[in-house]
């Protein structure tokens, strides 16, 4: 299943845009920070779906700005992201998180080093934390994003707040 492929698919749905106008909008949403996509990967595959027929491009020129392609949904990019949605709702994924490497290894530091590396990793799940939580309460208040967002950042603020209490327990474990 591609992500990436899904966030285009689905902001197309409704609207024509440039691929860098798409890049753009998905910063503004922080994408990168909740999906494991880049900027170039999304350019990467916006032109990878255009090839594969799913979507309709036009290059436009206005005033005396440089040409830009608008990418647009077709039937056929239609009928694939009905496919990447039903299979999104059947598979919830997998859940890898980086720092189970460095948990993994912890034992083999000396006890010095074993301290100052996991007050650094349970201070990260706080600062996480606190990153989050404001966004997701300002969110909340505003009403200023869709349902899907709010419900993500939702999520999210739910994980680091579990995160920043699991890593105390790590740290005092290890105390």
């Amino acid at each position: 299943m591609s992500s990436i492929n899904l966030i285009i698919l689905g902001y197309l749905k409704n609207k024509e845009k440039s691929a860098y106008e798409m890049v753009k909008e998905f910063d503004v949403w922080n994408l990168t920070k909740w999906l494991k996509i880049s900027n170039p990967s999304i350019y990467k595959n916006i032109i990878k779906l255009c090839e594969n027929g799913y979507l309709n491009s036009r290059t436009v020129k206005e005033g005396e700005m440089p040409e830009k392609t608008l990418y647009s949904l077709n039937e056929k990019g239609n009928a694939y992201f009905n496919e990447l949605m039903e299979e999104s709702s059947k598979h919830i994924g997998n859940l890898y998180l980086d720092f189970n490497a460095f948990l993994v290894n912890i034992e083999n530091l000396p006890e010095e080093k074993r301290k100052e590396y996991l007050k650094n990793f349970k201070d990260k799940a706080a600062e996480r934390r606190a990153y989050v939580e404001p966004i997701y309460n300002y969110t909340k208040q505003h009403n200023e994003k869709s349902g899907s967002e709010v419900l993500i950042l939702d999520l999210y603020n739910e994980f680091y707040t579990i995160l920043e209490k699991w890593a105390e327990k790590v740290f005092d474990y290890y105390n």
